[in-house]
């Protein structure tokens, strides 16, 4: 059974204030208590359990308004179908994932998840997406002296 984590490993792991932690999508300082803790890897999610809420909320709202793609279907981003995304039996990969944009609330399409969290991992922003592509862009070139 995994243990609670104390209030020192907490202030440890996180940027803890006396008011509390600041959620990573309204920006709002709140108690510990509203964030979700990762107990086995001892880590809090920054984002609060309303903000985490409303999200759900909207996805629930797109995956019914979207309908869910066939068995054709394609990444868009990596081009592969689900059978070749999850080749190796990886359940988080055996479906498609939803993804939206986060400043409108709109859905954008349907990806695997790799796909998914690469793009995530850029936080919606374009610039970071172009500099990624420049990243590897100057490697290839690099390679071809």
């Amino acid at each position: 059974m995994c243990e609670q984590p104390t209030l020192f490993e907490l202030e440890v792991l996180t940027k803890y204030t006396e008011n509390g932690l600041e959620c990573n999508h309204c920006g709002v300082v709140q108690p510990v208590e509203n964030f979700e803790h990762v107990i086995g890897k001892k880590e809090i999610k920054r984002t609060c359990s309303s903000c985490k809420k409303k999200q759900k909320k909207i996805i629930n709202r797109l995956k019914k308004e979207n309908a869910y793609p066939d068995e054709n279907y394609q990444c868009p981003i990596c081009e592969r179908t689900l059978k070749e995304v999850s080749r190796l039996g990886q359940k988080m990969l055996q479906s498609w994932v939803l993804d939206h944009c986060h400043k409108t609330q709109t859905f954008r399409g349907w990806l695997c998840s790799n796909c998914n969290t690469g793009l995530g991992g850029f936080k919606d922003k374009l610039d970071r997406v172009k500099r990624a592509v420049l990243y590897l862009e100057k490697h290839e070139e690099s390679l071809d002296e």
